[in-house]
């Protein structure tokens, strides 16, 4: 009696990659009727995305095996556009705050802000506008205010307490930050992963140890953190500024520089 073929390799890894999906969708009471739904409309796009040429429902049906009535059901169904959230808006007030030398003070830190100019000093209205973002400035600030990023001084100025967007868990601007956060990470690893040969690759490297000690685990994620912070925050400033310059000529060219650090109790079983 022939042994059954071993489940293909990246069969595996599915499994493995949806498994911390699906506690996140446990979490936000996502249920498996709704994933599929998701999963059926993400097959139909990368089907048509993917394609040479436009393709018949059938063929979409025989390469993603999705029946071919959910492929016309689909294909003429309106596409839900994602809302801009204020953690876009607020992120982009920070970039600009800590990283352009008109808002920073001679050492280089971000300066406390009035709300209106001060001699030659714009004041955060004007950050507002600078920043390109279209909301009013109050609203931003309140924002700010309410979720700890930004902080009133006593002479009525205000002072930005972090360089980092943090949203509050659970809150739809960090849903908007996991989603941006692993779409991008993951469509990186997904070019490499089906790249042809001489393809270009996206750098994605990862430094993984799973027989460490508490106290060696808190070592490493202190100077990964101040190192990673770092990093970032200097790209950032680069970025911001070259897109600046850019704005004129209308680019549209993407890039996404992330970085994560897992600490887990658990060891991975692997070395």
């Amino acid at each position: 009696m022939p042994t059954p073929d071993p489940k293909a390799p990246f069969e595996a890894a599915l499994a493995a990659l949806l498994e911390p999906l699906a506690r996140a969708m446990l979490a936000n009471g996502v249920t498996v009727a709704a994933a599929t739904e998701a999963l059926k409309q993400a097959l139909l796009t990368a089907a048509e995305t993917d394609a040479d040429a436009p393709l018949s429902d059938s063929r979409v049906s025989l390469l993603t095996g999705l029946h071919r009535k959910d492929v016309k059901r689909l294909r003429s169904a309106p596409l839900e556009m994602p809302q801009k959230r204020r953690s876009g808006a607020a992120a982009q007030v920070i970039s600009h705050w800590a990283t352009s030398p008109e808002y920073q003070d001679a050492s280089g830190a971000p300066r406390d802000l009035a709300r209106k100019p001060e001699g030659d000093h714009p004041g955060f209205d004007d950050l507002i506008r600078r920043a390109h973002i279209d909301m009013a400035p109050g609203t931003v600030l309140s924002t700010l205010l309410d979720q700890g990023i930004v902080a009133e001084t006593p002479d009525g100025k205000f002072r930005l307490l972090t360089h980092a967007f943090l949203p509050a868990a659970g809150s739809q601007e960090q849903v908007a930050a996991y989603q941006a956060t692993l779409s991008a990470h993951l469509e990186a690893a997904t070019q490499n992963l089906i790249a042809r040969e001489g393809d270009a690759r996206n750098f994605d490297r990862a430094v993984r140890y799973s027989h460490l000690s508490e106290a060696s685990v808190i070592k490493l994620e202190a100077l990964a953190s101040a190192k990673a912070q770092k990093v970032l925050q200097d790209i950032n400033a680069e970025a911001r500024a070259l897109q600046e310059s850019d704005r004129e000529a209308d680019a549209e060219n993407r890039f996404v520089l992330g970085s994560y650090i897992l600490v887990s109790p658990r060891p991975d079983k692997e070395d």
